[in-house]
């Protein structure tokens, strides 16, 4: 993970809020934050991935990276053997179909939300409920600020 706003916003709503579930490490080119710690994790410099990956055994990682790096972080992590990975990167990533990844993309729940703000500024609260639960499912298209899948 990146270590820029959204990553930094990551590791602090995670510290100490679930023991079982912590972020360990963070990773970013910015090499003033090599050393440093953000509420208890340790940044390391994106040279170094790969190697302290695989030595914490990690398993599941977040890629907050900009579209243009997050394939090749990625693949970084999968060679170092992560199998789930959550992106917040805008782009679809090719890596082995045992790799699970999540894709968080912050946009696409906006405009979700303004169509349902929309929406119910001109419906009537029960109709508003029943269209909502007709159009929003994943495969409706009209939902799909979470998209799930092995790519």
């Amino acid at each position: 993970m990146g270590l820029g706003r959204l990553g930094r916003s990551i590791v602090s709503h995670f510290a100490g809020r679930r023991p079982m579930l912590r972020i360990v490490a963070a990773f970013d080119t910015d090499r003033s934050l090599e050393g440093t710690s953000v509420d208890g994790c340790r940044c390391y410099g994106a040279d170094a991935m790969e190697d302290v990956v695989h030595d914490l055994g990690v398993r599941i990682a977040v890629v907050a990276v900009p579209p243009d790096h997050a394939q090749t972080v990625a693949a970084g992590l999968v060679r170092a053997g992560v199998r789930s990975i959550i992106s917040f990167a805008a782009v679809p990533l090719r890596l082995p179909a045992y790799v699970y990844v999540e894709y968080i993309d912050i946009t696409t729940a906006l405009e979700s939300a303004a169509f349902f703000a929309r929406e119910g500024a001109l419906k009537p609260s029960s109709q508003r409920t029943a269209r909502k639960a007709q159009t929003a499912t994943p495969s409706s298209g009209t939902w799909n600020h979470c998209s799930r899948g092995r790519t």
